[in-house]
């Protein structure tokens, strides 16, 4: 056991900066998805939400912003979650439409597994093991197949279909830093495993 390698590298142990900045990106990005569907929910439940207003600003874009971002302060549900509730949200919002706003769904998923498989791949190398990164693309490919098969069959009906579900739990697997923990960990316990049983032989 004298030659048994540490689960996380302890001379340079930046690997925690990493941990830190996944758990930083993925409240950012929870709050910004929380925002962004709150908004977009809002606008599908009042038939009149991106028109409000228009005719009496005769389409001036400054105008209808204006109204809008009124109605929103004074009137708008508020928005509850595990983490608070409120009714802010981006002030941007309040310019789109419900097609930049879909659009804006769709590259913020992106955006968002592209920022973690980075994170991910940062923190593969800091824990010393930078050579598992196609392990790590694997995983977002094998998880990205599930996500489009489920979604094929079943997901295209809203948040209560199965299929919808399921990718939504995948797709959180994904935004999270279990991938590469996955990667490092299991690994390290099966090192550990055969040790011990070699061990044991002897």
């Amino acid at each position: 056991m004298e030659n048994a390698k540490p689960l996380l590298p302890r001379q340079k142990p930046w690997w925690i900066a990493v941990l830190l900045g996944m758990v930083v990106f993925g409240y950012l990005q929870e709050d910004a998805k929380i925002k962004l569907n709150h908004y977009s929910n809002v606008g599908g439940r009042f038939d009149d939400f991106f028109t409000y207003g228009f005719e009496e600003c005769d389409w001036d874009a400054q105008c209808m912003y204006e109204v809008r971002k009124d109605w929103w302060d004074r009137f708008a549900p508020l928005s509850k979650n595990s983490f608070y509730v409120t009714r802010d949200t981006f002030d941007i919002f309040h310019w789109w439409g419900p097609e930049e706003l879909q659009r804006a769904k769709w590259l913020l998923m992106v955006a968002i597994l592209l920022g973690f498989f980075s994170l991910d791949a940062l923190f593969l190398r800091a824990a010393g093991v930078s050579e598992r990164w196609k392990m790590l693309v694997l995983i977002y490919a094998a998880s990205g197949l599930i996500v489009a098969a489920f979604w094929a069959v079943d997901g295209r009906g809203g948040a209560d279909d199965p299929g919808y579900n399921v990718a939504r739990e995948v797709l959180g697997f994904l935004q999270s830093p279990m991938p590469s923990l996955m990667l490092v960990l299991l690994p390290w316990l099966r090192d550990r495993a055969m040790r011990n049983a070699q061990a044991g032989k002897a």
